[in-house]
């Protein structure tokens, strides 16, 4: 028996060298085993970061860059060694996190895997302005990076999160940038800004062909504060209890414009949500349409990854779906639906879902890390 179980020990032993000389000795191994420590770093309160017992301390540096005529900064996390290395521009979502805890774990942690990673301040977003015109920003971000002698020029993607990744997708359906990107991994993102109205309008969201109950978040803010300024000053003051549902009642003196906007917030009906969007002012829809990926959808050509939490109550998951379905760029499209985030924080999850869940982001993380690295 004691040599059954010496001889079993041998084999185990001999597995486990087997193993990790595959992991540290082909590309394919080494990225595997980075991307199980980068799971660690997913989590504020993980138990341990492997990551950070065998890579050296990546460098951040303040760096400033011209969009358009004005200057911006971002902060650039370099990976300890020598370059060129693939990158990431790290675009997120609205309101000032630019070092965040969150955000700066999440960078710290892909340099730590080889990665450059530069997290840029947007002007709009800090201000919570989800508008065209951050397309600009986006270019002006990754021709910076891209540029940058330790970076590797083909080998850069854009990781963007919530309404950042949509204005992302935009910017990556210009043609000043449709061919040059090598990625987008998108989470969080919404795909058609009409449909993420008529989800707050009516409090629900389709999931297979059944309606189900949906309470929006901070989402109700952004859009509220987005779209009233496109109608005239008067209407304002009196929809905003309308968005805010502090009241049904339709209140008087509206312009048309105005009137057509409190069907559309007073509205509880899914079916007359196109119609009554598409009767919206010009501006309106103009603005909605400038800041949806699916105006221009056609135009994507980069590999898509899009990842989104199933519980999502800042943005519908149903986004992603919709977008993935409505995708079709030449270089592939991936969907990874996850129950373990709030939007795009971690949460509380029990071990069976925790492992569940971080096994299918991992297989995400891995086939991102191993085009880049």
């Amino acid at each position: 028996m004691r040599g059954c179980l010496a001889g079993a020990s041998k084999a185990v032993l001999a597995l486990v060298v087997v193993l990790l000389a595959v992991g540290l000795l082909t590309h394919q191994g080494r990225v595997a085993l980075k991307t199980a420590g980068l799971m660690f770093e997913v989590f504020p309160s993980a138990p341990a970061y492997p990551l950070r017992w065998f890579t050296d301390a990546p460098t951040r540096t303040e760096v400033r860059y011209k969009v358009g005529e004005a200057e911006t900064i971002a902060d650039v996390y370099r990976p300890a060694g020598g370059g060129p290395h693939g990158a990431f521009v790290f675009y997120i979502g609205v309101g000032p996190e630019l070092r965040n805890r969150n955000v700066v774990r999440i960078a710290e942690g892909l340099a730590r895997a080889g990665l450059v990673v530069m997290v840029p301040v947007s002007e709009n977003l800090s201000k919570f302005q989800v508008v065209p015109e951050e397309k600009e920003g986006v270019i002006a971000a990754y021709r910076y990076l891209s540029s940058q002698p330790y970076v590797d020029p083909e080998r850069v993607g854009i990781f963007a999160v919530s309404a950042g990744g949509s204005l992302v997708a935009v910017a990556a359906e210009d043609p000043r940038l449709a061919e040059e990107v090598r990625l987008l991994l998108l989470f969080g993102s919404y795909y058609h800004a009409p449909d993420v109205l008529g989800a707050i309008t009516l409090r629900s969201i389709e999931v297979d062909g059944q309606r189900r109950e949906w309470q929006p978040d901070v989402s109700v803010d952004v859009f509220r504060d987005m779209l009233l300024p496109t109608l005239p000053p008067a209407d304002q003051p009196l929809l905003e209890p309308l968005f805010n549902r502090e009241t049904t009642r339709v209140p008087e003196g509206l312009s048309p414009e105005g009137v057509k906007f409190a069907a559309l917030l007073t509205n509880r009906d899914p079916a007359r949500v196109p119609g009554l969007i598409a009767v919206l002012p010009q501006d309106t829809r103009a603005l909605l349409a400038g800041i949806s990926p699916s105006t221009n959808i056609e135009k994507l050509e980069t590999e898509l990854f899009l990842l989104h939490d199933r519980d999502d109550e800042i943005i519908p998951f149903t986004e992603s779906r919709r977008f993935y379905a409505e995708a079709a760029p030449a270089c592939g499209k991936h969907l990874t639906e996850l129950q373990l985030f709030r939007h795009v924080e971690p949460r509380g999850a029990s071990p069976l879902v925790l492992v569940r869940e971080t096994a299918k982001l991992y297989w995400l993380a891995y086939r991102v890390l191993l085009r880049l690295t």
